[in-house]
């Protein structure tokens, strides 16, 4: 997986995650960050931080991207 393709979240501790860039972008405040124009440090470096948000919180965080773009076509109901 080449670099591009991935995007690094940072928590508040500093612990890094690296996920797939189309998981990171079901978020909408990220997916904002790294596609919107202008010189915005994450955009260029791929990298996000948390200083807010604990380790253990974005790690759920993380899981849920993945699961969302897993399971977020099916209907449950």
């Amino acid at each position: 997986m080449k670099k591009e393709d991935t995007v690094k979240l940072i928590s508040a501790e500093g612990f890094e995650f690296v996920v797939d860039k189309e998981a990171a972008m079901v978020s909408q405040t990220i997916h904002n960050m790294l596609t919107s124009p202008g010189s915005f440090a994450e955009r260029q470096h791929g990298e996000v931080t948390f200083p807010e948000i604990s380790t253990t919180i974005l790690e759920k965080i993380c899981q849920y991207f993945y699961w969302h773009l897993q399971f977020a076509r099916f209907s449950f109901l």
